[in-house]
């Protein structure tokens, strides 16, 4: 790993560490003013804190799930097939991509962390927040799913343009030395287009497009939109609320190169989410929008 990534990484680490810590601070502070009759300093519904918790509650139960699916499967192989035991160790840890086993890994992940996702959601939506699946845009709309599928189109169309002036950006401003070590070390590691152009026709290709054109925006578009977005645009003004959630769903993709575009999809999603009040519009476009990246990226990835 280069000095320079490593160095990012600690700079993350400790802006991580430093928001856990005041928000932790806001939070033993608010606990003792309504200890002392006085008012706190955290609203009581659609609270900021609400958000941190929430994604501290979506990342333990996918943690929990993904080590329950884990132990239970290994448990089963060294039960029925204790001569392969070290054989699947030495697939696990291979850096093989071609390898089935570890696309069968990564969409175990991807479908864990999206149950979680929609479980976050539902627990403060419907359970803490008490409404309706129709207030919170669930209620079943073809026009609002025309529309997702017209402006999926759209989007996969002008993410290639931001994705260039991204990448221009990028390298202007980190240099052309730093900014390939940089695609190099994501490339390696978190970039989703890398692990497509490895993958070879068959039920993983049709498990994969399932995920990110199904399960993926289902998941992360109630937990994004019908959670985080309708939790800031509560709290602030209806642009801060959807440049806030568009800027933190980006960040969870953890992708240097594709953080403008992601942003430029996020602020999208919120928007028509807002202007139909349907989430299944911006389930619709998140699909749409994934579903022919995906495609695009099998078949020009490997062309």
């Amino acid at each position: 790993m280069s000095t320079v990534v490593e160095l990012i990484l600690v700079f993350l680490f400790m802006v991580y560490a430093a928001t856990q810590v005041a928000v932790l601070a806001v939070w033993g502070v608010h606990l003792y003013c309504v200890h002392q009759g006085k008012p706190g300093l955290l609203a009581p519904r659609w609270s900021f804190l609400d958000l941190w918790v929430g994604f501290h509650l979506a990342l333990l139960l996918a943690l929990a799930m993904l080590a329950t699916m884990y132990v239970a499967a290994g448990f089963l192989v060294a039960l029925f097939l204790p001569q392969s035991a070290g054989e699947l160790k030495r697939l696990v840890w291979s850096l093989d991509r071609n390898s089935s086993l570890r696309w069968m890994m990564l969409l175990s992940m991807l479908l864990v962390q999206n149950v979680a996702f929609v479980a976050t959601a539902i627990v403060y939506v419907v359970g803490k927040y008490g409404l309706e699946p129709s207030k919170v845009g669930l209620s079943w709309d073809w026009q609002a799913v025309r529309k997702g599928i017209l402006w999926g189109g759209l989007a996969f169309l002008i993410t290639p343009l931001v994705e260039l002036l991204s990448v221009g950006v990028l390298r202007v401003v980190l240099g052309a030395s730093t900014f390939q070590q940089l695609m190099d070390w994501e490339r390696q590691t978190v970039a989703l287009d890398a692990f497509i152009e490895s993958l070879q026709p068959g039920v993983v290709v049709l498990g994969f497009v399932l995920t990110v054109a199904v399960v993926a925006p289902i998941g992360e578009e109630l937990f994004f939109r019908g959670f985080v977005f309708n939790l800031l645009r509560n709290r602030l003004s209806m642009t801060s609320a959807v440049w806030l959630s568009a800027g933190i769903f980006a960040l969870l993709h953890v992708s240097v190169k594709n953080f403008l575009p992601i942003l430029v999809i996020g602020v999208l999603l919120a928007r028509l989410y807002a202007r139909t009040g349907s989430l299944w519009s911006s389930v619709v476009m998140h699909g749409t929008f994934n579903l022919l990246s995906a495609v695009a990226a099998f078949v020009f990835g490997r062309g």
